[in-house]
């Protein structure tokens, strides 16, 4: 709730320095999740650089002076000997779970964020790793006046004692039973009846007596005492503060703006949720997916390995057909369309899970949904039409037609086939889950490739499914391949019911056109509104 991550209902009203949280609150403060998700092809030094050139406005910072900042921070977090190293998965070699969580805390420090909300950092660690972790956060806060609040259970002594301030909330149902300084909690305790034993870890004891149904748990009575000695006092002085009023999320921007441009050119302060621009945006985003798509070598073998294999197959089996009927080539023009629309089923489970990515990092403002749907689809569409390049390209020099008739039939493959993939990319941001995806993707599949003026044709639909041939991509490419390379040849005629008329062609052009604007921004509406993080 502090944070704003909270998706679902609760009441009440946050305010940072005295004022209202607003739509600039995201960039003043950062937020730490519990789970983050890092692609493991990262090293530690690109992630934590990725975070700084979106939440840093540098017009004219050299690649040296940025190097060096990250590094100061990979430093204050005990990370620099690792710098180079991938982050890691459970499929790739990379660094340890207490290092991956002290990249999470350094992606989310680096910005310059006045606050950081950080969840559970120390949640599934060793104690060694813990007290590293929190260390880390003391030495940066201390030095750069950066407030960290920490989410955290049961730390050891020695963790403990490094926090200022301790909220102590109790469950069923949550209410506050300490607000003030650590150092102050054990007085408090003892006050009210509860001496921490000596030699013994205090947080330890704290936790057993606030919390309820536990052996000698007093949790109403503390519970009581917060509302009778520190809730007037919290109240009054919130109350004073709000009255008093404070620099807002703006001023404080321009503040920090102001002593950045002693350093360094930046843009004017926009009052919008991201701090940087669009361009920079795309740029930092483009350099990361190029980045990280030449380092997973055996995705990329795996695509080509998987494009020459389709194209060697479908060529084989329909060898030398170019030498048959015209009738017969069909089957052979329709497996070249189908092959390239089931081919690209592969962009799902992809895009589902860079969707999880993309939702952390937007939830953060760190990049707006356009200028991931941007990138993404670029690189998507070399990557597809590379591949479906090489299998055409194979299948086609197998078949024994004339090179001549390759560029009719290529254009409107590639039409089809770019339809074909926004449509799952559509699929692939509303689906939950990739096994889900297919579930999703095969009702319009099926209706794609059964009225495909092939299975099913104008001469053979029924009258009340004659609109689906006007829907399917497939249907509209097949068509215009087949009047482009065989000029009204009457089998065809009568078997199909083609329409070889010009502006049939030209109409065939704007639907794929069309559609494939269409599925591209329903994608990029369903990844900005559905399947978003709980919390």
């Amino acid at each position: 709730m502090l944070a704003g991550k909270k998706t679902t209902k609760y009441s009440g009203e946050v305010f940072l320095n005295g004022t209202k949280r607003d739509h600039l609150y995201s960039r003043v403060t950062s937020y730490v999740p519990h789970n983050e998700i890092v692609p493991a092809y990262w090293t530690v030094s690109e992630a934590v650089e990725f975070n700084h050139r979106l939440r840093v406005d540098a017009v004219d910072m050299s690649p040296e002076c940025r190097k060096l900042l990250v590094e100061e921070i990979l430093n204050f977090f005990g990370l620099l000997s690792v710098k180079n190293q991938l982050i890691g998965d459970e499929r790739t070699r990379g660094i340890s779970s207490g290092q991956k969580r002290r990249v999470t805390l350094a992606r989310g420090f680096v910005g310059g964020s006045q606050v950081v909300f950080a969840d559970e950092p120390t949640s599934g660690l060793s104690a060694t790793d813990a007290e590293l972790c929190i260390r880390s956060v003391a030495a940066a806060s201390r030095t750069q006046g950066t407030t960290f609040v920490v989410v955290i259970h049961q730390p050891r002594m020695e963790v403990a004692a490094l926090f200022d301030h301790l909220t102590l909330i109790t469950s069923n149902p949550g209410r506050v039973v300490y607000n003030g300084a650590f150092a102050d909690a054990n007085k408090y305790f003892s006050d009210l009846g509860c001496a921490p034993p000596k030699g013994g870890n205090a947080t330890d004891y704290f936790m057993d007596v606030i919390t309820p149904d536990v052996p000698g748990s007093k949790s109403e009575t503390f519970a009581k005492a917060y509302l009778e000695r520190q809730a007037p006092v919290v109240e009054r002085d919130v109350g004073d503060m709000i009255a008093a009023g404070g620099k807002s999320a703006l001023e404080i921007l321009h503040d920090v703006a102001a002593i950045r441009g002693k350093l360094f050119k930046t843009h004017k302060v926009g009052d919008t949720p991201c701090s940087v621009p669009f361009q920079t945006q795309v740029s930092t985003l483009m350099m990361r997916r190029l980045t990280l798509t030449a380092r997973d070598k055996s995705h990329l073998r795996l695509r080509v390995m998987m494009s020459i294999l389709q194209g060697l197959v479908i060529g084989v089996a329909f060898l030398d057909i170019g030498n048959k009927l015209p009738a017969q080539q069909v089957s052979f023009l329709f497996m070249m369309l189908q092959m390239g629309a089931l081919a690209n089923m592969i962009v799902m489970p992809e895009m589902i899970a860079q969707r999880m990515v993309f939702k952390f990092e937007t939830s953060d403002a760190m990049y707006e949904t356009s200028a991931a749907v941007l990138v993404d689809s670029v690189v998507q569409f070399a990557l597809t039409v590379l591949g479906n390049f090489v299998t055409v390209v194979i299948m086609y020099s197998l078949s024994g037609l004339s090179w001549s008739m390759f560029g009719t039939l290529y254009f409107w493959s590639f039409m089809s086939l770019m339809v074909m993939t926004n449509y799952f990319k559509v699929v692939a941001a509303v689906a939950p889950t990739p096994s889900q995806a297919f579930q999703v993707a095969m009702p319009g599949l099926m209706l794609f490739i059964l009225f495909n003026n092939f299975f099913v044709s104008r001469a053979t639909v029924p009258i009340f499914m004659i609109w689906a041939l006007y829907v399917s991509p497939m249907a509209w490419a097949i068509e215009q391949i087949i009047t482009g390379i065989y000029p009204e040849n009457p089998t065809l005629v009568e078997l199909y019911d083609y329409d070889y008329s010009d502006t049939h062609t030209v109409a065939a052009f704007f639907v794929l056109l069309f559609e494939m604007v269409l599925f591209q921004i329903f994608s990029l509406v369903c990844l900005r509104y559905l399947n978003n993080i709980k919390r």
